[in-house]
């Protein structure tokens, strides 16, 4: 198994890219996630009902962790109601939700109010649509677990088309993170309330400018360069820790301009 462990961020994000496939085959082969996978595909097209669904754990616990919500994988009775949400009541539990993975979620699944299953369940074309989510949600999750900038960065390539307003990019904490990181904001910058961070993004950037392809790779090799920094300062003050525990320590300095052909993104 291919692993980003260890590596720098923009190493770890070429690597990815590179060899998608071989990662995507290291997903499906984990035996939890074989298992998850084949009961899916079994057993989805004879559920009727969504309590079909979060009844059979195996099958539930697929669902949930295609649209990155396995932390909520014990709240059956919100679940239950945020399928079957309706999206055009504004007061319905989806629209009062910030982050818009569940109002995919509602939409993907299509359950009716009342709570029958919608035909999607019996096409093998959106049977097979679900388990490719599947398995690219896992395969960021998995690198978050190895190495969390590669994770972050792959979770903003899969995000991106939906990120059509600040709002939207600071009520995702994830995303939130990846472009403070990107624009080397500091890390008290985050403690200002939504309307002044919105109006500091917007001095640095157009959010139209992030849907442009050129924009997004720059915004990635940004993120991983201070990323790469930060990573580079927490290996350093630990060896100063272990050094200095020696009576006896070397300094390291960083130069930013030289990791990863680092070119800033200017304010406007």
């Amino acid at each position: 198994m291919i692993s980003t462990a260890g590596l720098s961020p923009f190493v770890g994000i070429t690597l990815v890219r590179e060899n998608r496939e071989m990662f995507e085959a290291d997903v499906q082969r984990d035996p939890m996630a074989k298992r998850e996978i084949d009961a899916f595909r079994e057993r989805i097209g004879g559920m009727e009902t969504v309590e079909d669904l979060v009844n059979d754990y195996e099958v539930f616990s697929f669902v949930m962790k295609s649209f990155g919500m396995e932390k909520e994988i014990y709240a059956k009775a919100m679940m239950k109601e945020i399928f079957t949400a309706d999206p055009d009541d504004d007061k319905s539990l989806i629209n009062r939700l910030t982050d818009d993975k569940y109002t995919l979620a509602n939409e993907e699944l299509g359950f009716n109010a009342d709570g029958t299953a919608d035909a999607n369940f019996t096409d093998p074309d959106w049977v097979e649509e679900m388990v490719e989510r599947y398995t690219e949600q896992r395969l960021i999750d998995t690198q978050s677990d190895v190495n969390e900038s590669v994770g972050t960065a792959l979770a903003f390539e899969q995000k991106v088309s939906g990120l059509t307003s600040w709002y939207k990019v600071l009520a995702d904490t994830e995303m939130k993170e990846f472009i403070m990181t990107a624009f080397g904001m500091p890390e008290s910058s985050a403690n200002a309330s939504v309307d002044s961070l919105k109006k500091m993004l917007e001095k640095r950037m157009d959010i139209e400018d992030l849907q442009d392809p050129e924009v997004q790779e720059k915004l990635i090799r940004q993120f991983s360069a201070f990323a790469a920094v930060t990573q580079s300062q927490t290996t350093e003050n630990a060896a100063v820790t272990l050094l200095s525990q020696g009576n006896s320590y070397n300094m390291v300095t960083i130069d930013i301009d030289s990791i990863q052909g680092f070119s800033g993104y200017g304010t406007r």
